[in-house]
């Protein structure tokens, strides 16, 4: 059996055990950030989720909704209850000039009033109706923010870039990294190609009068 030269044995074990170091950071360390992958050359790492059966599934939502259309059916009955005096104003002018006893006057003014109880329901239909679209907005905007928050969260613990959308509610971006939002560089590379003109202009102006 071959013997070991002494003078071999310690740096190769010495050797041996730095890559074992990196080999074990490698295999139990973090993940590179987004940050890093970029400024490496790599590739972003992408996901998706379903969002119809995301939005479905999610317990808050329904409990949202369910709150909305209360809102709903309590600014409903609200709207019967202001629009009843204006409807049974209207319905007693109607009668009386029916009724052949009103003068033409009278015909005149119960016609001008009646315009005006028209306008002041339509009024009341309006504001329900803002009132019903700020609440659903409201709802919209507090799921969207939860969404992207916990959207945010799951992707930075995961090591994700991106998280898109796919199903019948759009396909898009739900969340991005910094590190690949290459908006500004597009649109530097877009203005040097069609730059503006009466900047130009005024730059070429400010030259000619320099020299």
């Amino acid at each position: 059996m071959k013997h070991v030269t002494p003078g071999l044995f310690w740096p190769v074990v010495g050797g041996l055990g730095v890559w074992m170091a990196i080999l074990t950071w490698s295999a139990f360390g973090s993940a590179p950030s987004a940050a890093e992958r970029a400024a490496a050359g790599g590739g972003p790492v992408v996901a998706f989720v379903h969002g119809d059966s995301l939005q479905q599934g999610m317990a808050f939502v329904k409990t949202m909704q369910a709150n909305l259309q209360m809102q709903m059916e309590t600014r409903e009955k609200q709207l019967q209850e202001d629009a009843l005096p204006l409807q049974e104003e209207a319905q007693e002018l109607l009668a009386y000039a029916n009724s052949g006893q009103a003068s033409d006057d009278e015909l005149d003014i119960a016609q001008r009033r009646i315009m005006e109880l028209e306008e002041g329901l339509r009024a009341l239909q309006r504001a329900a109706e803002q009132d019903m679209y700020v609440a659903e907005q409201n709802m919209q905007a507090v799921m969207a923010e939860a969404l992207r928050r916990h959207l945010e969260e799951h992707a930075q613990e995961e090591g994700i870039d991106f998280i898109l959308n796919w199903g019948l509610s759009g396909e898009g971006v739900l969340y991005g990294t910094d590190p690949w939002d290459i908006t500004a560089e597009v649109l530097e590379r877009i203005n040097e190609a069609h730059p503006d003109p009466i900047q130009s202009r005024l730059e070429a102006e400010a030259t000619t009068a320099e020299e």
